[in-house]
């Protein structure tokens, strides 16, 4: 079949995929102590001789090391919402209609297992901090994750939002059960931090955090946590809000289904 008659390609090319990284080898063979000139730091050389490897390969989460995995069995992803990504299209009425804030969704089986009702409130936790937040039931998770969207909590009056917006009164970020550094794994220097990141990318380990859940418990309140002092209007911004409404300037563009007016 023709790749280029079926539209997925333009040319007929060969397809070629680099799968060793002599880059990479280069690396490796500095921290192993087979090269000279430039050098790794001696700290780090047992990390790059591990992690720099020319060929690809899997490793569990750098913080699996430093965490119970009894204690906390769940793995916690993230995801951006595509009508949300990193907070664009916040403030659009029509979006906020569909998704003002996000749920922790959690595969039916691990939530009632935890003691948790589809729609309840829970607290999910790491070793490096919690989240109260809504639950929701999600035959699309596995049994040992849990997910959500990971953009759209806020602080109160942030982005000009009302307050009391449903962004800061029942939207969460995940950020708070993540931690930017992780225990050094050489065992003989315990007071040294690392990157919580992939060692050859620096990405930070998004998903590597696990979790564990437990109910909300009777008469806490129906929000979100942490919740921080509402946010003040930054110089130059126009509109505030007096006495919890909003004072509108003299002219703002208003978009109503079907019509448009000012």
């Amino acid at each position: 079949m023709c790749i280029r008659a079926s539209g997925w390609r333009q040319r007929n090319d060969p397809i070629q995929l680099a799968l060793y990284s002599d880059t990479l080898q280069a690396f490796r063979l500095a921290a192993q102590g087979k090269t000279t000139g430039r050098q790794p730091p001696d700290h780090l050389r047992d990390r790059i001789a591990t992690y720099f490897d020319p060929l690809p390969f899997w490793y569990p989460p750098l913080e699996d090391a430093a965490t119970d995995l009894a204690a906390y069995p769940l793995s916690a992803i993230t995801q951006r919402p595509m009508a949300m990504y990193h907070s664009w299209d916040s403030q659009n009425a029509w979006l906020r209609q569909i998704h003002s804030h996000n749920y922790l969704h959690v595969n039916p089986v691990t939530a009632k297992a935890a003691g948790i009702a589809d729609g309840g409130w829970c607290w999910v936790e790491s070793q490096w901090g919690k989240v109260r937040c809504m639950l929701r039931y999600s035959e699309a998770v596995e049994p040992g994750t849990v997910w959500t969207w990971n953009a759209i909590g806020k602080a109160d009056g942030a982005w000009q939002l009302a307050p009391g917006a449903d962004e800061a009164r029942k939207g969460f970020l995940l950020n708070h059960l993540i931690s930017e550094e992780l225990p050094f794994p050489q065992a003989s220097e315990p007071e040294r931090r690392i990157s919580n990141s992939d060692p050859i990318t620096g990405q930070a380990g998004w998903y590597d955090v696990r979790v564990r859940l437990r109910p909300a418990a009777p008469g806490e309140p129906d929000e979100s946590w942490p919740q921080v002092p509402s946010m003040r209007d930054v110089p130059g911004v126009r509109g505030r809000y007096v006495d919890g409404a909003r004072a509108i300037p003299a002219r703002v563009l208003n978009y109503f289904a079907g019509r448009k007016s000012t």
